[in-house]
C-alpha cells in the first residue's frame, strides 16, 4: 500500500494515470467500429497523416495538437470525398492520401532546425509528459465522443453492417459516415501523446478485437473493449514505472498480451 501511495504522489504520474483510464475508454469504444467496419488501414492511415500536422505546427509555431487535429480532420474528410467521387477502392485513395501526408510531413520536418521535444512526444508518445490542458481536452473529447455514439448507436451499427438496409430506412449514410471518419480522426489525434504516432491504432484496434473475441452481444462488446483498454493503459503504466521502460510499448504489449489470452479463452469454448 505505501508503494501504490508513493507512485500515486507525484502529479505527472497522476496526471498519467488519469489519461489511461480516459484513453483505456475512449479509444476501444470508438475502436469497435474500426473493427466491426474493417477500418484498420483507415485508422492508421489516419494516425500517419497527423505527422505532417505536427510537421506544419512545428514550423509555423502553433500548437501541434491543434495542427494535428485539423490535418487529420482534413485528411479524413479528403479519403471520403475521394472514395465516394472515384471509382478507385476505397484502400488506393487511403494510400494515396496517406502518402502524401507523410511526404509532406517528412519534406517539413526536414526543413526544421535542431532538437524538439515536444515533436519527439508527439512521434513516440510520453504519458508521463501529459500536462493539465492534454487531461482536458482528452476529457472534453471524451464526454462528447461517447455521447454522440450512444445518442446515434443505431444508426451507427445499421451502416456499419447494412448500408443499404439503412439508405433504405431513410437513414443519412453519408452524414453518419463523414461524422464517424471525424471522430475517428479526432481521437487518433487526441491520443497521439499516450504512445505516439507509430502504436496509436493499437488502442483503438486491440482492446475492440480482443473483446470481439469474447462478447456474446453488442452492449458486451463495448463493456469489454473499454474494460481491457483500461486495464492495459493501468497495468502497461505502472509496469513502465517499476520496470523503467517505454510507457506507450509497453502498455501496447499487455493490450496485445490480453488478446492472446482471449485467444486461449475463445479456442477452449
Amino acid at each position: 500500500m505505501s508503494m501504490i501511495s508513493e507512485f500515486l504522489s507525484y502529479p505527472f504520474i497522476r496526471r498519467a494515470l488519469l489519461a489511461s483510464v480516459m484513453v483505456g475508454i475512449l479509444c476501444p469504444f470508438v475502436g469497435n467500429f474500426v473493427v466491426l467496419r474493417r477500418m484498420s488501414f483507415f485508422a492508421d492511415a489516419i494516425s500517419h497523416s497527423a505527422f505532417a500536422g505536427i510537421a506544419a505546427g512545428a514550423i509555423l509555431g502553433i500548437d501541434l495538437s491543434v495542427s494535428s487535429v485539423v490535418v487529420a480532420i482534413l485528411i479524413a474528410l479528403l479519403i471520403a470525398f475521394l472514395s465516394e467521387k472515384t471509382s478507385l477502392s476505397h484502400d488506393t485513395v487511403i494510400g494515396v492520401a496517406f502518402s502524401g501526408a507523410i511526404a509532406t510531413g517528412m519534406l517539413i520536418i526536414g526543413a526544421l532546425k535542431g532538437y524538439r521535444a515536444d515533436l519527439f512526444a508527439f512521434l513516440f508518445g510520453d504519458i508521463l509528459a501529459i500536462t493539465n490542458s492534454d487531461l482536458l481536452l482528452i476529457f472534453v473529447v471524451s464526454i462528447l465522443t461517447v455521447a454522440i455514439l450512444l445518442i446515434f448507436l443505431k444508426p451507427f451499427l445499421q451502416i456499419t453492417f447494412n448500408s443499404d438496409l439503412a439508405r433504405v430506412e431513410g437513414i443519412n449514410v453519408r452524414f453518419f459516415e463523414y461524422l464517424l471518419f471525424l471522430i475517428i480522426a479526432i481521437v487518433i489525434t487526441v491520443s497521439l501523446k499516450i504512445v505516439g504516432i507509430i502504436l496509436v491504432t493499437s488502442l483503438l484496434i486491440v482492446p475492440a478485437a480482443s473483446a470481439k473475441n469474447l462478447a456474446s452481444s453488442m452492449k458486451h462488446l463495448f463493456v469489454l473493449s473499454s474494460l481491457f483498454g483500461v486495464i492495459s493503459g493501468i497495468t502497461g503504466l505502472a509496469l513502465s514505472v517499476y520496470l523503467n521502460t517505454s510507457s506507450g510499448p509497453t502498455i501496447v504489449l499487455v493490450s496485445i498480451g490480453i488478446f492472446f489470452l482471449t485467444m486461449l479463452k475463445r479456442a477452449r469454448a
